[in-house]
């Protein structure tokens, strides 16, 4: 235990009955120390020094102690705030200039402990805070609160490195402006609904008569920059054509979003991401060049891209597909990436243990993972092991409401094979999170569960009492994709 925190603790226990303070998270400066500790009115921050409540937090209470005062303080949105104007490692910053990135979704805003636990020191660089429109709209969360979740947990943790916040699929305006000016530090552009993606499998003769409508001197423009040896792949005309057709409006959604945060943020002051994977074709090493080249030229400075890979990234299990065909089209586009200037990424690349290996190789150790939902699961593993009771609630939910969720969410499990919730033993509803089939349907019923306030107070009380269990879980877990990434310990100075 650092002499600060020493310090604190010691001014704590003497102030507060029963107030403990976590040793890691203590910080000190100008003769202040900053700390997050336990109390009998639950967590709270705690500020001890000459400044006190001159630090613009807001306070619950002020104690007089020996060489000036304790404050205590709530964990509020305005005191998360304060302490990111305080002590700047708790707040995010962009990261995609590093050569991996991980994102690490927490849909509870309990998970930052493990997250922490599992990177730190890895030769990575974590995204804490990641969060999609339809997550925060299913948990009932803003950019805010999950800003706020990953500086606590930074803070409690003494976590001083670099870490990113992503704002997550966003495909408006609005959105994007709404998690800037959150704090947030990265967007992932989804161009998704800007794809036409009947012209992938319309005929070569729809396809010829569709291009040859468009403007005739934007057709000699890019026919003069992709029928050429100027780029990265060969284009033949009908693959121009194709690739125009499906692609050139989501270029110009592309370059709307990246406007919008350059607007806020400044040109390159946050990271962006191009997304272009919710597609059911996969992206062709033309349409990557596509996007790229013609995005770059209106002005924008991609961090990395997400193309739609062959085979089927399905949430909650591992990659659905041939191995040798995965690595075929992960290694073209990776080295697009490296050649034109960013990051490979993946997306719903959680549990995705058989690729793991590949990614990590075949990238060159240049890339950006996303992870998120199975963060979730670990937390209703933690559940079914310590209130069976409550986890056959659950899941008598997510079977009963699936339906409903699927319409948001692309996965195939066979209903047919999962048990029925009644009955269910302790043994068989742990089980059920190595499944592949109840993987998937708990993965995307979480806003169903969390719908339903008696549940979603009995899933966070267990998740209070067993927090350390849910914290080692998520170590190992994590830590499973990290070592089969190739990402292991960072070399030390």
């Amino acid at each position: 235990m650092m002499a600060g925190a020493v310090d604190l603790q010691r001014i704590v226990s003497r102030s507060i009955d029963g107030g403990a303070v976590h040793p890691l998270s203590v910080a000190s400066i100008d003769g202040t120390a900053f700390g997050l500790g336990s109390t009998p009115d639950g967590e709270k921050l705690l500020i001890s020094g000459r400044a006190g409540c001159g630090t613009g937090f807001e306070t619950e209470k002020s104690i007089a102690v020996e060489g000036g005062e304790l404050v205590v303080c709530a964990l509020t949105p305005a005191n998360a705030q304060a302490i990111r104007r305080v002590l700047p490692f708790t707040a995010p910053r962009p990261v995609g200039g590093r050569d991996v990135t991980i994102g690490l979704g927490d849909r509870l805003g309990r998970a930052g402990a493990g997250h922490i636990a599992a990177i730190r020191g890895r030769r990575a660089w974590p995204v804490l805070a990641q969060q999609s429109v339809r997550e925060l709209t299913l948990t009932g969360r803003t950019f805010g609160d999950v800003l706020d979740a990953s500086t606590w947990a930074v803070l409690r943790g003494g976590f001083s490195e670099p870490w990113g916040a992503d704002g997550d699929h966003l495909k408006t305006v609005q959105w994007v402006a709404t998690a800037l000016t959150a704090g947030l530090t990265m967007i992932t552009a989804d161009v998704s609904d800007h794809l036409h993606g009947e012209f992938a499998a319309r005929s070569e003769a729809e396809v010829r008569a569709a291009y040859a409508a468009l403007d005739g001197a934007y057709r000699q423009e890019v026919e003069a920059r992709y029928l050429s040896s100027g780029v990265p792949v060969t284009f033949t005309t009908l693959e121009l054509a194709r690739t125009v057709l499906v692609y050139r409006d989501a270029v110009t959604q592309a370059v709307r979003l990246y406007r919008a945060g350059a607007s806020i943020r400044g040109e390159a002051g946050f990271d962006f991401e191009l997304s272009i994977d919710e597609t059911e074709y996969p992206t062709t090493p033309q349409a990557h060049v596509f996007m790229a080249m013609e995005s770059r030229r209106a002005g924008v400075a991609l961090t990395s891209l997400a193309p739609r890979f062959v085979g089927e990234f399905q949430k909650a299990i591992d990659y659905i597909g041939g191995l040798k065909e995965f690595e075929e089209s992960f290694a073209a586009h990776a080295s697009l990436a490296s050649a034109l200037g960013y990051r490979i990424s993946v997306h719903s690349g959680s549990d995705k243990f058989s690729v793991f290996p590949s990614v990590g190789r075949l990238s060159g150790g240049r890339f950006h993972l996303k992870t998120a939902g199975t963060s979730w699961l670990e937390a209703l593993r933690v559940v079914a092991a310590a209130d069976p009771e409550l986890f056959r609630a659950l899941y008598a939910l997510a079977l009963e409401r699936y339906p409903n969720a699927r319409k948001l969410y692309h996965v195939t499990p066979d209903l047919g094979a999962l048990p029925v919730a009644a009955g269910l033993s302790a043994a068989d509803a742990s089980a059920l999170l190595d499944d592949v089939n109840a993987r998937r349907v708990l993965h995307i019923t979480y806003g169903e569960m969390l719908a339903v306030p008696d549940l979603k107070a009995r899933l966070f009380a267990v998740l209070s009492r067993r927090a350390d269990e849910y914290a080692k879980g998520l170590e190992v877990h994590i830590g499973k994709h990290l070592a089969l990434l190739g990402i292991g310990p960072r070399e030390k100075a």
